[in-house]
């Protein structure tokens, strides 16, 4: 079998999807398909384009032994919504014309979204090869930027983003979501839900770095927080939290990752003299898992109407068992209820998070329990071995190729 995998965003770019696409390019290639990456030139989160791709209209590599093509893609370091959608659109651009003048075999096109301006390549693609049509959605758009009020419902951008939204899913032969909650949305646009899967994101079984990447006092308590500075992740309120925490020298708070709020985020540190918080900035996939594996407590915060989302985070955490601590609505709080690994506080309330860092700083007996129940719940659960090989199952199954007799099996108990 063929498969076209089309992604914004690939190693070595550090974030959930470049993760949970190489995780599902691996899989299928070890099942004995053929896998083609389009993508574009690595600049995710710095939004700078490595050397020695400059210049560039393309490059073609092998990554991890997935063939990957690298098409051009306008990248700046400079953070503004303009030009995120600039890097979106460019890559859309970029495969569009790939897509319309490169004749390769083709049996499946998996798209990734977001971002959705992918779905334009992907329904051309898809429609010229006459190709399975695979939908991944991790986050739905337009819901989720009008939830986050970056655009209005009744927005001509809105409504243009919806109405493509609503052809994909309907073109789609398969869409998947990370979530229930993004299942129901999907389904709200139209789309039929026989041909949904849900497969939500899992762990990676890396091995931490041997030396976590900060040090700490005798009897520190220390929280981390490692992940995309985006917007959805709602920072301020681990800010907030801090500076309410100033009297206690027991807690520290460490930083790890970057995005597009962590040039606000170091400057209201410095302005504002939060002199118990440490910005680390993003380090290597090892390197985070260390600095989970040695934290007290890993923070998961999340906007208050980011109801829809199931933060990797929580799965890598307790995987090497720290519990969590989510401030947030929705999944991530309801997976911390039935999963036992954490506790929970309202979304953007500085002084119940902080008021949670105090309790949990005194409870090391409950740290270690909770720690316990949730490594072994997500063991069990949420391996990406797991979800993955729900995608690949079902992907072999629309190809219709004599491997899909077995698929089934496999789809049902990766479930």
């Amino acid at each position: 079998m063929n498969v076209l995998m089309l992604s914004q965003f690939f190693p070595p770019e550090l974030c959930a999807a470049s993760n949970r696409n190489a995780a599902l390019a691996a899989q299928l290639l070890q099942r004995g398909h053929d896998v083609h990456v389009l993508t574009g030139f690595p600049n995710f989160p710095t939004g700078i384009i490595p050397a020695c791709y400059r210049g560039r209209t393309s490059a073609y590599e092998l990554v991890e032994g997935i063939r990957t093509t690298r098409l051009w893609t306008f990248a700046s370091p400079r953070r503004s919504g303009a030009l995120r959608l600039l890097n979106w659109a460019s890559l859309a651009a970029s495969a569009s014309l790939h897509l319309l003048t490169r004749r390769e075999p083709m049996d499946v096109l998996y798209v990734s979204s977001p971002p959705i301006t992918l779905a334009m390549p992907a329904l051309a693609g898809a429609a010229l090869r006459r190709a399975r049509l695979v939908v991944d959605v991790r986050d739905s758009y337009p819901e989720v930027a009008i939830r986050m009020g970056m655009w209005r419902d009744t927005s001509p951008l809105a409504r243009v983003v919806g109405a493509v939204a609503r052809t994909l899913y309907r073109r789609a032969d398969c869409v998947i979501a990370v979530t229930e909650s993004v299942r129901d949305e999907i389904v709200a646009r139209g789309c039929d839900p026989e041909k949904i899967l849900v497969a939500p994101n899992g762990y990676d079984r890396i091995e931490p770095s041997s030396r976590p990447p900060f040090s700490r006092r005798p009897g520190e308590f220390v929280a981390v927080f490692a992940g995309n500075f985006g917007l959805a992740a709602g920072l301020d309120v681990i800010l907030d939290a801090a500076a309410l925490l100033r009297d206690d020298e027991r807690i520290r708070i460490v930083l790890v990752g970057d995005g597009s709020e962590f040039q606000r985020m170091r400057a209201r540190i410095a302005a504002e003299g939060i002199a118990n918080v440490e910005l680390l900035g993003a380090l290597s996939r090892p390197e985070a898992m260390a600095a989970l594996r040695a934290a007290d407590v890993c923070l998961v915060p999340l906007k208050r109407r980011v109801a829809d989302s199931l933060p990797t985070k929580l799965f890598d955490a307790l995987s090497v068992g720290c519990p969590v601590l989510v401030s947030a609505d929705g999944e991530a709080r309801r997976f911390v209820e039935v999963s036992g690994g954490g506790w929970s506080s309202p979304p953007e309330d500085p002084q119940a998070l902080a008021a949670a860092l105090r309790a949990i700083t005194d409870a090391p007996t409950e740290r270690a329990a909770r720690a316990a129940t949730g490594r072994s719940y997500v063991e069990d659960r949420y391996t990406r071995t797991r979800s993955v090989a729900s995608i690949a199952a079902r992907i072999e199954r629309l190809a219709g190729r004599p491997w899909a007799a077995t698929s089934r099996d496999a789809e049902e108990a990766s479930a």
